[in-house]
């Protein structure tokens, strides 16, 4: 963690940490409710569990004194955490934990969603996910050019060695049964866009790091024509880096795509264009951003792309014409900002 400023709290030094990683196109640290999962009879046990909750319930009054309880408010503090246990040093994932406290008083025991509104946002909903264990640790990337490749291998090898980085058998069994069959606590590598350079970078140091990469694909970014893909990636919100020179190939290939289904990675759409949840209003756009996406990656793999995530990560309330055509395009899970849901199953 960089020197604390002065009169900054270990929250804020965490949150500006991790605000920093973001702007040098680092991989960013983040913690996630699971919702969705089978509620498990009793809370999942373990000191990593009991010590996420506490600290993101200190670091949500320290950020926000005021007890602001918008999505906002929530991102900032779940950043702050995972920055804190993840790479900040403070505390490892198996550091000695004081016993697992009873909700604060007006906290439920479990999140209590609004009719029709199945991911409440908000402090209590989040905290009561954090103590029964229904959260999972995520790193994302974005960018990750050749000259990061070292610093990638390091930070992922050290992740896995603290840290079980969970495959779709993991989560699918975690939502069945609301529970982890894992010796260590959870983590999910997840690299966003689809660049080039996640296939010759990323996924070889995921491997060396021993660990299955979730590989998140605009799939209209990667059938632009090389020449337009630096362009394409400027009016589709996609960042690059020096790395990425204008003019040459700097998204996946199809052939890319099913060689890291082959590897053991999982490869789903990121929509087509990095699209927004709320511009996917007709017909025409459902067939372009949910249903051809997967399509088309389910054609590449021979398999059965499960995940989608939103620009802006927009979670599911089961609303709008967005919502319906996610669980209708057969999607089995949603990864947004705070969360990720496991969409109804349109057989049950």
């Amino acid at each position: 963690m960089p020197d604390p400023s002065p009169g900054a709290t270990r929250a804020h030094n965490a949150l500006e940490a991790s605000r920093q990683l973001v702007a040098r196109r680092k991989g960013v640290p983040m913690v996630v409710s699971l919702r969705g999962a089978r509620q498990a009879g009793t809370p999942v046990t373990g000191t990593a569990d009991a010590r996420l909750a506490d600290l993101f319930e200190t670091f949500h009054a320290d950020l926000h004194p005021d007890g602001a309880d918008d999505e906002t408010a929530l991102i900032e503090t779940l950043q702050a955490v995972a920055y804190d246990r993840l790479l900040g040093g403070e505390s490892g994932p198996h550091a000695t934990a004081p016993a697992q406290p009873a909700p604060l008083p007006g906290d439920p025991a479990e999140p209590a969603p609004l009719p029709g509104h199945p991911a409440a946002i908000g402090r209590a909903a989040t905290l009561a996910d954090l103590r029964a264990g229904r959260f999972l640790r995520v790193m994302n990337y974005h960018n990750t050019p050749p000259g990061m490749r070292d610093e990638l291998v390091a930070e992922l090898t050290a992740l896995a060695r603290d840290y079980a980085v969970v495959t779709p058998d993991d989560l699918d069994r975690f939502m069945r049964t609301g529970r982890w069959d894992l010796d260590r606590p959870a983590l999910l590598v997840a690299v966003y866009e689809g660049y080039r350079d996640n296939y010759d970078v990323a996924a070889a140091a995921c491997e060396e790091a021993g660990v299955t990469g979730w590989f998140f694909v605009c799939t209209a970014f990667m059938d632009a024509p090389a020449e337009r893909q630096y362009d394409f990636a400027l009016d589709h919100r996609i960042k690059l880096v020096d790395e990425n020179p204008r003019g040459e190939r700097i998204a996946m290939t199809w052939d890319e795509v099913a060689d890291l289904h082959r590897r053991g990675h999982v490869v789903t759409p990121h929509t087509a264009s990095h699209e927004l949840a709320e511009r996917v209003v007709t017909e025409e756009d459902v067939r372009r951003e949910v249903v051809e996406p997967k399509l088309l990656v389910d054609a590449a793999t021979g398999g059965d792309a499960a995940c989608t995530a939103w620009l802006a990560g927009t979670h599911w309330t089961g609303r709008g014409v967005a919502d319906r055509a996610l669980v209708d395009a057969g999607y089995r899970y949603l990864f947004a900002n705070t969360m990720v849901q496991r969409l109804p199953d349109p057989r049950d």
